[in-house]
Parts: C-alpha cells; sequence; structure tokens
C-alpha cells in the first residue's frame, strides 16, 4: 500500500499544511501554481483598490466601462470643463453624479 493510499492521508496532509508558514508552503510550490487554483476574487481579496490596479496603464483600468462610466473617472476639474451642452447629452443618472460631485 503507497503512502496516498492510506486511510488518513489527506487529514494528515492537512494537519501538516496547517502548521506550515506561508513562507515554507511557497519554498515548496511556487505562488504561480497557487494562484492558477485561485479565483480573480480570491486572488484580489484583501488589496486596497490602489493596490489592485498598480501596474496598468490608464487604458486598462477603465476597460469594461461604458463611455458614461468612463466619464465618471475624470477628475472634478475637468468635469468642471464639459459644456452644458455635452452635459445634457448624458444620462440623467450620470449628470445627477457629476453635478453631485462638483458641488462639495
Amino acid at each position: 500500500m503507497s503512502l496516498h493510499e492510506m486511510e488518513d492521508y489527506q487529514e494528515v496532509i492537512r494537519k501538516l499544511l496547517g502548521t506550515l508558514t506561508p513562507e515554507q508552503i511557497l519554498e515548496a510550490v511556487p505562488a504561480e501554481k497557487l494562484m492558477r487554483n485561485l479565483t480573480p476574487e480570491q486572488r484580489l481579496a484583501g488589496l486596497d483598490p490602489e493596490q489592485r490596479l498598480a501596474g496598468l496603464d490608464p487604458e486598462q483600468r477603465l476597460a469594461g466601462l461604458d463611455p458614461e462610466q468612463a466619464l465618471l473617472a475624470l477628475p472634478d476639474e475637468a468635469l468642471r470643463g464639459l459644456s452644458e451642452a455635452y452635459l445634457r447629452t448624458l444620462s440623467e443618472p450620470t449628470r445627477a453624479r457629476i453635478r453631485q460631485r462638483l458641488e462639495r
């Protein structure tokens, strides 16, 4: 009978791993291999937004946003420069968020 076939093998391994520090685990299994088994949400858990976005180009930070959402990513100074005519082309929820930000 091999070690893997022992009845309590998984339990023993789980207990052993529970006694190891993260550093000791990473010595045995590369971080890349561990990360492949995690969902994106698990990989990013505990990180501040700034840490999540570190290293991304501005275009990458806004990827997947519709134009009005991207517009809301602009600084207040840029939003103040938008014409009233342009603002009227935006949806009411977007206009309301811009008004709210600029009233501060």
